[in-house]
């Protein structure tokens, strides 16, 4: 896998930002700058000393991936950045296409150039997962080297700043709780990694089990589980090959004994920040449930099996309170055997490669739960799904996505938030602080810095 450069605290020209409505005054002062190999420049200065964003939240507790943006996808898809428009955006130079009224000598208003300038690049998220991959290879490379009992080799500058700046993620865990979607966006990542993806289950194993991807020499481990929906047992329609279904005997009985010690890991700490969610199997042992009533009315003959198919109707009000109280229990069984220290999110669901009417009960399903996570557990979104949204050409069949664009920005939002409740701190594309290693494992602390601004339903 080439080397790729890390663009995080690039700096490219000020971006001037006046005239806001409540007149943001910005100090910008420079704390180091290194040159790496392609010419780009790796920056990391002080932060916006602006006390708040849009007058409602410190600008050190903005979260990026909350605000409407652009999706910038170059050639190279691990180009891919999520470009939030900040107040930064609309203070930026008039182009002189604006100009009226339109000089007769210019002729058509294209504006069709695809490539965006570094003062709006600049202020994307750090592409923290692009960063992961320099830090592996690095460590890779320093391991054969020891091994080899040959010299160290001369450090590049980008090695140095590597080296020097992504500790932090050693020793981590994060798990993911949910279905094929997290399956495959973990397996995603593992292959751009390229390490291998392992499905596991002891006897149980399908690969609606559990699965990891380990990161040697860093020791931090993507951890799967899959939860089959929030049924309580396995009635005789069940679609799937699997046993097990309720979340409460999947644990006892596969993710307990299978997959603990890797979510645990040797250190005897983790996981470091959790996703769980809850929606598609749901939905679709409703419609398998009905499916088979409907069946049992019929002749023998006639019965037809069940296929999973696109309803157009949204589930019922039941069916929303039937699962809105297993999730509460769900979410309830998961801080009992892991603690309050932990970092939980919801992950929203993400709907069909062509949608609209078709996607309506998987949508009343993820209205509700953005209601139930923020309401009563005071939780966070993963909205992952939001900025994917309408990405058609990203999807492999009719539900789930291919390894490419949306999957990178997957990686890369997973590891924004590890970094934030590892201490640090982001703000317009720009570290402002670095984790320490004092306080990389104060998760909660960390956490609960910035939490009470980012706890928001954001509806769909």
């Amino acid at each position: 896998m080439p080397m790729l450069l890390p663009y995080v605290p690039r700096m490219g020209p000020l971006i001037i930002l006046f005239g806001i409505s409540l007149s943001i005054v910005i100090s910008v002062s420079y704390i180091y700058s290194v040159q790496v190999g392609s010419g780009l420049s790796v920056v990391a200065r002080n932060a916006l000393d602006a006390e708040s964003f849009a007058g409602r939240i410190p600008h050190e507790c903005v979260d990026p991936y909350k605000i409407p943006g652009y999706m910038y996808t170059a050639e190279g898809k691990e180009e891919t950045r999520w470009i939030p428009f900040y107040p930064s955006f609309f203070d930026l130079p008039d182009l002189p296409e604006t100009e009226y009224p339109h000089p007769e000598d210019r002729g058509d208003i294209l504006l069709d150039n695809r490539t965006v300038d570094d003062a709006i690049l600049n202020t994307a998220p750090v592409p923290w997962f692009r960063m992961l991959q320099q830090y592996y290879n690095y460590l890779k490379r320093v391991n054969e080297t020891n091994e080899s009992s040959q010299p160290e080799p001369e450090l590049t500058e980008s090695d140095e700043f590597i080296r020097d700046h992504m500790s932090w993620v050693k020793n981590r865990r994060i798990l993911l709780m949910g279905d094929s979607l997290d399956r495959n966006q973990l397996q995603y990542l593992c292959e751009d990694l390229g390490l291998q993806f392992v499905e596991e289950g002891g006897k149980h194993l399908t690969k609606q089990t559990t699965a990891y991807c380990h990161v040697p020499h860093v020791n931090i481990t993507f951890v799967q589980w899959h939860i089959a929906g929030m049924y309580t047992y396995r009635p005789d329609w069940w679609w799937m090959p699997m046993k097990v279904v309720s979340f409460e005997d999947r644990y006892k009985e596969i993710f307990e004994p299978v997959s603990m010690p890797r979510v645990i890991g040797a250190s005897g700490s983790g996981p470091d920040l959790i996703l769980l969610q809850s929606g598609l199997w749901d939905q679709v042992a409703f419609l398998s449930g009905a499916h088979n009533q409907r069946m049992q009315a019929l002749p023998e003959e006639e019965r037809t099996r069940f296929v999973i198919g696109r309803p157009k109707e949204p589930l019922t009000i039941d069916q929303l309170r039937f699962v809105s109280k297993r999730f509460i229990k769900f979410v309830e069984f998961m801080k009992d055997v892991f603690g309050d220290n932990v970092p939980m999110m919801y992950r929203s669901l993400t709907v069909r490669k062509e949608g609209k009417d078709e996607d309506a009960g998987i949508l009343s399903i993820d209205r509700m739960l953005r209601s139930l996570v923020t309401t009563r557990f005071d939780m966070e979104i993963f909205d992952w799904s939001r900025l994917a949204y309408g990405a058609v050409h990203e999807y492999k069949d009719f539900i789930h996505f291919t390894r490419g664009r949306m999957s990178l920005l997957f990686s890369d939002m997973l590891l924004h938030y590890l970094f934030r409740a590892s201490g640090g701190v982001e703000v317009e594309g720009v570290v402002k602080k670095w984790p320490q290693e004092v306080t990389v494992n104060n998760l909660k602390a960390n956490w609960n810095m910035c939490h009470d601004y980012l706890v928001d339903t954001t509806n769909r």
